[in-house]
């Protein structure tokens, strides 16, 4: 079988080819860290066996993918989210890998899609869970601020940061108030062709991108407004998905 794995996050991907390598017989043809870049390449050359599909993707998601597509092969999702979201999966009967993957199941996934499916079946079961998994994204945070609450609309915030342990939400006038959510929590519940992850501790909206400067290390360094207090750097792994964010 031939094989190709979308994943955002380099390390994750790489981490994942080694282990089909080691422990399957799978051919991994290539690796994307994008909707955009996959879709470019499968315009150009004969689709795989299977695809390694993230759901939560830097320019959009699995899902996304899959519509651009007239057909598509097996797909295996890797997801970082909870076990409830996971039912959905079960429920629906697609294959998934939860991460930190681990070998054992990777085996386990291959050895099922090995077994004939009717590709109506395939859509099928996919369409399913995309209308089970799929909701809204948030259009309004809401903080503490005192003794008072405050709705923020997601179109008035320019970025999320943490420090300390603490997420933050900077407004696009310049106030920052603390969220109650992780940056993992909310790199779900934001809209992905709106914000990006640039690092572990910071999550962007494009719009209030001022600059881009190529910065050592290949990585970039960002100017932000309102401006950031410290140098707002796109971390090496997330390079390439941040510049095909930028150019979908």
């Amino acid at each position: 079988m031939k094989a190709i794995i979308i994943e955002d996050e380099e390390l994750s991907a790489h981490r994942l080819q080694k282990m089909v390598e080691q422990h399957t017989a799978v051919e991994i043809k290539s690796i994307f860290y994008s909707v955009n870049s996959a879709l470019k390449w499968l315009k150009e050359n004969e689709c795989p066996d299977l695809f390694f599909l993230d759901i939560q993707l830097g320019d959009g998601t699995g899902f996304d993918l899959l519509d651009s597509l007239e057909s598509y092969p097996q797909v295996i999702f890797t997801t970082a989210f909870d076990k409830y979201v996971l039912e959905v999966f079960k429920y629906n009967s697609v294959d998934y890998l939860l991460k930190p993957i681990k070998s054992d199941e990777l085996v386990q996934a291959i050895e099922k899609i090995k077994k004939v499916r009717g590709h109506n079946d395939l859509d099928s079961m996919i369409g399913s869970l995309k209308s089970s998994f799929k909701s809204p994204f948030k259009k309004k945070f809401l903080v503490k601020i005192g003794l008072k609450y405050q709705s923020i609309p997601v179109d008035e915030i320019a970025y999320f940061y943490s420090e300390s342990s603490t997420t933050f939400i900077k407004t696009r006038s310049g106030e920052s108030t603390i969220a109650d959510h992780s940056l993992d929590e909310i790199q779900k519940m934001v809209d992905p062709d709106q914000f990006f992850r640039i690092n572990r501790h910071m999550i962007v909206c494009d719009e209030q991108i001022t600059s881009i400067d190529s910065y050592f290390n290949n990585r970039l360094i960002l100017s932000l407004n309102p401006t950031y207090s410290e140098y707002v750097i796109v971390s090496r792994e997330k390079v390439r998905g941040f510049k095909d964010w930028l150019d979908r």
